[in-house]
């Protein structure tokens, strides 16, 4: 069996900011996943809280809930302090952007996205709208790099997103990043075919943890070992260390090799 290197592993979505989504209620709460990340690998570590875009149709509703994000980022980064049992940390959002005209408004605003580069984490809402690849193509017109969450868990027409329309998000130049759980079974039996047969195809750019805490832990360990055992170590280093790592750095990322055969396929 294939093992899995488990060291200076990155993390670029995850909702451990507390108090301000889905993820972590209060501080010792965050501070406790954090570290069980580290103890799995993770050196270096973006938060990704929700960011409802469409607030940027609202005067001053922007600026407020970004205050409000970065405030409480800036809370548990003091807290993090000078400790060596966590990750180092790196303030971003993941946003909902439902359609390209409102891209077009969000990205004039430089706080939106990781900090320190262009890279930015999308997601289109779990039912698509009429033109996820004109999101796409909004984004990266505004001078970001659009990184599109979960590809593998959006529904079009009540059914799963095909195989086809994923592609063509990439074609047009986002980058597509899967969630560790899918490939674990957290999210059902569809979704983890559809993110192997994305794995197998090379369509994969990153993998984060959509790590919600105590509602949803992920361990990027078990992530690792699972491709590993697919014979993908080699695309597990890249994609859960190597990529993220470039993305916080502001670099472009690697390509992903397509599985390799397996025998009796």
């Amino acid at each position: 069996m294939n093992a899995f290197d488990l060291t200076d592993l990155a993390d670029i979505h995850n909702h451990l900011v507390p108090g301000v989504d889905d993820g972590a209620r209060c501080p010792s709460e965050s501070l406790r996943h954090l570290q069980a990340l580290a103890a799995a690998g993770v050196t270096r570590l973006a938060v990704s809280p929700h960011l409802d875009a469409r607030i940027v149709h609202e005067p001053g509703a922007l600026d407020e809930r970004l205050n409000r994000l970065e405030t409480a980022f800036q809370e548990l980064d003091r807290l993090c302090g000078e400790r060596d049992d966590v990750p180092d940390l790196v303030f971003g959002q993941e946003i909902l952007v439902p359609d390209p005209d409102t891209a077009r408004k969000l990205f004039r605003e430089p706080r939106v996205g990781y900090a320190g580069t262009r890279y930015a984490l999308i997601e289109f809402g779990f039912d698509l709208g009429e033109d996820p690849l004109g999101v796409v193509r909004s984004t990266l017109e505004s001078g970001r790099r659009a990184i599109i969450a979960h590809p593998e868990r959006y529904r079009r027409n009540g059914g799963r997103v095909g195989l086809d329309e994923i592609r063509g998000w990439k074609e047009a130049g986002g980058l597509l990043q899967l969630n560790g759980g899918s490939v674990l079974g957290g999210y059902g039996d569809a979704i983890a075919e559809l993110a192997w047969r994305l794995l197998d195809e090379g369509l994969i750019d990153l993998i984060g943890t959509d790590h919600h805490a105590d509602a949803r832990p992920v361990s990027p360990r078990d992530v690792g070992n699972a491709l590993a055992r697919r014979g993908l170590d080699r695309q597990a280093r890249a994609l859960l260390s190597e990529n993220p790592r470039r993305v916080l750095e502001d670099r472009d990322t690697l390509p992903i090799a397509a599985a390799p055969p397996r025998p009796g396929a």
